[in-house]
């Protein structure tokens, strides 16, 4: 029997895990750094001027303001007529030519359906659309000296779309029906 004496060779232990572990370490604080960086650069940066509209030719830029200077004077020439609405959707007063006129016209009416709750009175009539409702009241047959003001109580956002939508239709019915021209100012 023969003996065989083995020798165990210690070997160091194997650091490439440690400094796989610390290679990334480094390499994501560079990169964070990296960003702070650009984030601190573009903070310092003015902000890239936008071109605005393509400028029209001298003549068709002159013609232009001639437009709006007529425009502007046709406007001023009309007698303003105020419409005020309630914060309840309700017509409550006319103001035209240094009269008030008290007034309790619902714009809105409750329906049956469950998906559209509320609908615009003007759309279903057109004796309930606010330039006929104004003409009637101030005992005139259209409006065509008027500048007509809607002036409601609560801001745009908070007025029910339905009531927004039919203003806006009631604005071309006016202009058409009544020669009228309106215009929505929110408080």
């Amino acid at each position: 029997m023969k003996l065989v004496i083995r020798r165990r060779i210690r070997r160091p232990p194997d650091l490439t895990s440690l400094f796989d572990v610390l290679f990334i370490i480094v390499f994501v604080a560079l990169i964070r750094a990296a960003a702070a960086q650009k984030a601190e650069a573009d903070a310092h940066r003015p902000a890239p001027v936008k071109p605005g509209p393509p400028q029209p030719p001298p003549d068709v830029a002159a013609l232009r303001t001639r437009a709006l200077a007529n425009l502007g004077a046709e406007l001023a020439a009309r007698t303003p007529l105020v419409i005020r609405i309630s914060a309840g959707n309700v017509v409550e007063q006319l103001e035209a030519d240094g009269r008030q006129v008290a007034l309790d016209v619902p714009l809105l009416e409750e329906t049956r359906d469950p998906d559209v709750p509320l609908a615009y009175l003007g759309d279903r009539s057109a004796a309930l659309q606010l330039c006929a409702v104004a003409a009637t009241h101030l005992g005139t047959p259209d409006l065509s000296h008027y500048l007509v003001i809607v002036a409601p109580a609560r801001s745009l956002s908070d007025l029910p779309v339905v009531l927004v939508e039919g203003l806006h239709h009631d604005f071309d019915r006016c202009l058409i029906d009544q020669r009228g021209l309106a215009t929505l100012v929110s408080p």
